[in-house]
């Protein structure tokens, strides 16, 4: 209901009336902010912890993975492989890349711009609590968890590449990398 709510009366507005495309991004950046800040306040700073998905730690061939974090990457492979395909192959998937691409164009090839921009917002907000749900079993929660998780994720969207699936992806790769360095 929030969501819909919102890219009706907040995003679609904006997309509308803006000539940037990074208006939206920050919309959704203040947004964030703002949810971070009624969680704050709805059940304070108190860190909370969260059930290991699975326990143990493999300790093979000189690694050693805790099994979470063997899972997690495993569902994360799984769901990126899915996206991708998705958009793809599917109609929607090709919609919204043609969206993103060109918004006149798709509108004059016959995409519904209002119905696909809405599905785009619901896949993304769904992909967001998928990768959410899996990144708490390994870190916790605490009041502050979106803001350095999406600084990190826009980071990954800047070395790869607005708009590319795949640049997104090696942007991930190569910020991690830079992170254990």
């Amino acid at each position: 209901v929030i969501g819909g709510f919102m890219e009706r009366y907040l995003f679609r507005t904006v997309i509308r009336r803006s000539h940037r495309e990074e208006s939206t991004m920050l919309l959704a950046a203040a947004t964030a902010f703002f949810f971070d800040a009624v969680i704050l306040l709805l059940f304070g700073e108190k860190q909370r912890g969260v059930p290991k998905i699975v326990k143990g730690v493999f300790n093979d061939f000189g690694v050693i993975l805790p099994y979470d974090r063997i899972l997690v990457a495993a569902l994360a492979a799984i769901i990126i492989a899915g996206f991708i395909l998705f958009m793809k192959y599917s109609k929607p998937g090709r919609a919204m890349r043609a969206l993103a691409q060109d918004r006149t164009a798709a509108q004059l090839m016959g995409v519904d711009v209002d119905r696909y921009t809405m599905f785009g917002f619901a896949l993304g907000a769904m992909l967001a609590g998928i990768v959410g749900g899996l990144l708490v079993s390994i870190i916790g929660v605490n009041s502050g968890i979106g803001g350095p998780i999406s600084i990190k994720a826009f980071m990954m969207i800047m070395i790869g590449g607005a708009g590319v699936v795949g640049g997104a992806i090696a942007g991930g790769f190569i910020l991690g990398m830079m992170e254990s360095v």
